[in-house]
């Protein structure tokens, strides 16, 4: 008799078969082309994330996916894959995928466990950098200049001045060495490694980089929070009318008395990006800001909702608040996107050794040893004044010196590769040493090179990769063709559209002027008392209540800003209650309604007679091709999708 157990096991089993099979079933159809459901699954999981899309039922997609594949159709069908602008961006693609599928070799499960829990603790140091060329031997000027330094620090002499004194890092002037708070992968990896092994306090032996010497002082050590969610009022740093440090210092005593953020954020934020969701930031983690105070503010805020004092950046005034702390994932959910990770980072250096050794195991690589006499024989003293040209006597130059595979580099191909590395060099190293790096960095290039080729057989997430992005450029070439330039390039029909829909081009009534906000009406009563009785000669601005803030509007009848029945006539209008506080706006001028030229709106035009465009165009592909629907199978993917 079986065991529930067992039952259970096999139930699964049937699932994951089942699953398997209705994504090799074929979806449709378009002439005898099949696409399978496992394709629309895809491409469904992939788009049901973007927000413009989130909402899209399964049928209104599999029209998307249809229409797709009909353009895509076409654009082999008259051979735009064929074009040499084509082959060239999409060979570009070609490299940079490969580049990152095979350029570092393979990432060990240890590798990724140290940095993972280095993620969990943020460190801060500071450095002083000796520059040295990456293939400079001798080092030992440098080195020791390094220990000397340390030496010197170690004696009691503060870090600070001697960095901003001996120092080649460019920002040294500014920070003083200060590296701020940083953790795994925003360094390069032997920065970070030495760093993380330090104490608070200890300063580094001499490290090693491709910049140079580092002498490197940890100088703090805490808990990673993970990644924040913030939002932010900023005002721009100039105002002509008032100023923007006395703006946000009233904005932050009416946060202080109880008013909320977010309704703050939407009145008084100068951040376009922002102001209107309340001034809520994108997630960031450390790191991921171009404003190192806007981050330390942000992640100095100990308790959600916490917000801080007005702090000033390179983009203006702000003041930002803690809306939830997002802690680390587990190792298991990031661990993949972490040897993604590995491989563009620093770390990769410690890989090219590995990856060699596992491409000279998969193919054939011959060097002849004779090739190596032949050359060292011929390098002389031009060589190191950046001189030496390689002439090649009676048939050497077509014998190889290296071969991969059935592909060889020539003796005339290897020379001149030799002259261009003689510049490459400041202090030249040995003969040999220049020889056997020339023949070890060419065979790993035509290693990669090779290998490059092959990938597509033998790398099936590579293939599906390489795929999508030659139908991408296929796609976008097909609608610049057929759809975009066409209509860009026919002026007459825009200016026709423009002639038969110009009531559509009426600009909203505008009133322009500066609007007065505070919770305090007489304050507000005040004020227009003093406006009313100013000259309107006298161009000095007004000494406002600090309960009172000022913004130069330009509204129309429909902005939250103001209310329902606001007059937009010139003058001081009345007092109004509005959104829980009192305003009063002294306007300069109303625009009134007007027609649009053609140019203002010549823009707009174009993307609607586009997307006519595209209507017409999928119209006419879906009545050329012969396009099958496999009702059943559509049924059984619904079913799928949907529960």
């Amino acid at each position: 008799m079986k065991s529930p157990f067992s039952f259970c096991i096999s139930l699964l089993c049937f699932v994951f078969s089942a699953n398997a099979q209705i994504e090799e079933e074929t979806l449709f159809k378009i002439n005898e082309q099949e696409y399978k459901v496992g394709e629309f699954i895809q491409s469904y999981q992939k788009n049901s994330d973007i927000g413009s899309v989130a909402s899209e039922s399964v049928e209104e997609h599999l029209e998307r996916f249809i229409n797709f594949h009909l353009k895509l159709s076409s654009a082999y069908a008259i051979q735009l894959d064929t074009l040499s602008s084509f082959k060239k961006e999409f060979g570009r693609y070609y490299k940079q995928i490969a580049d990152s599928y095979i350029s570092n070799g393979e990432v060990t499960e240890a590798m990724v466990k140290e940095t993972y829990d280095r993620t969990k603790t943020e460190v801060r140091a500071s450095h002083i950098l000796l520059n040295l060329p990456e293939h400079a031997e001798d080092t030992t000027e440098v080195y020791q200049q390094a220990l000397m330094l340390k030496r010197r620090i170690e004696n009691g002499e503060p870090f600070e001045p001697l960095a901003k004194q001996y120092s080649d890092d460019p920002s040294v002037q500014a920070n003083a060495g200060d590296m701020n708070w940083f953790n795994a992968f925003k360094m390069v990896y032997e920065f970070e490694d030495a760093a993380y092994h330090l104490e608070v306090g200890e300063v580094s032996n001499p490290v090693r980089s491709e910049f140079g010497y580092h002498i490197i002082k940890k100088t703090g050590e805490r808990p990673s929070k993970g990644k924040l969610e913030t939002a932010h009022i900023m005002l721009y740093p100039r105002d002509s009318l008032q100023d923007p440090e006395m703006r946000i210092q009233k904005i932050y005593k009416r946060l202080q008395s109880g008013e909320d953020f977010h309704e703050l954020a939407k009145q008084y934020s100068q951040d376009d990006n922002t102001a209107s969701k309340g001034g809520y930031v994108t997630v960031f983690s450390l790191g991921g800001l171009n404003s190192k105070t806007f981050e330390n503010k942000a992640y100095e805020l100990e308790n959600e909702g916490d917000y801080s004092e007005p702090f000033r950046t390179r983009f203006g005034w702000h003041i930002v608040k803690l809306i939830k702390t997002i802690p680390l994932q587990s190792y298991e959910e990031v661990k993949e996107d972490f040897k993604k990770k590995l491989k563009s980072s620093s770390r990769s250096k410690l890989l090219v050794t590995k990856i060699r050794e596992d491409l000279e195991n998969l193919y054939a690589v011959d060097i002849k040893e004779e090739a190596k006499d032949h050359f060292l024989s011929l390098l002389d003293s031009s060589f190191t004044q950046g001189k030496w040209r390689y002439e090649p006597k009676g048939d050497a130059a077509s014998q190889y010196i290296i071969r991969v595979e059935d592909q060889s580099i020539d003796y005339k191909t290897f020379g001149e590769y030799l002259e261009r590395q003689q510049y490459g060099f400041s202090d030249l190293p040995a003969p040999k040493v220049i020889i056997q790096k020339a023949i070890d960095d060419l065979v790993y290039s035509e290693l990669l090179t090779y290998h490059k080729t092959k990938l597509p057989e033998i790398d099936k997430a590579f293939a599906e990769r390489i795929k999508e992005y030659k139908n991408g450029i296929l796609i976008f070439d097909y609608m610049q063709k057929k759809i975009w330039e066409p209509i860009v390039d026919d002026t007459i029909l825009q200016k026709a559209y423009y002639a038969s829909h110009i009531k559509e081009f009426i600009t909203p009534k505008l009133v322009k002027g500066q609007l007065y906000t505070s919770k305090n009406r007489k304050a507000l009563e005040s004020l227009a008392s003093e406006l009313e009785n100013r000259s309107k000669d006298d161009t000095l601005a007004i000494e406002l209540a600090e309960n009172i803030i000022m913004e130069q509007v330009n509204l129309e009848k429909s902005s939250p800003k103001l209310p329902a029945n606001f007059k937009f006539k010139a003058g001081l209008s009345k007092i109004h209650k509005h959104s829980d506080q009192f305003l009063i706006m002294d306007v300069d001028a109303v625009e009134e309604p007007r027609i649009q030229n053609f140019d203002e709106v010549s823009g707009k035009i174009i993307r609607r007679l586009q997307e006519e465009k595209e209507e017409k165009v999928i119209s006419e592909l879906r009545e050329n091709y012969h396009v099958v629907v496999n009702a059943e199978v559509f049924k059984k993917l619904k079913n799928k999708l949907e529960n």
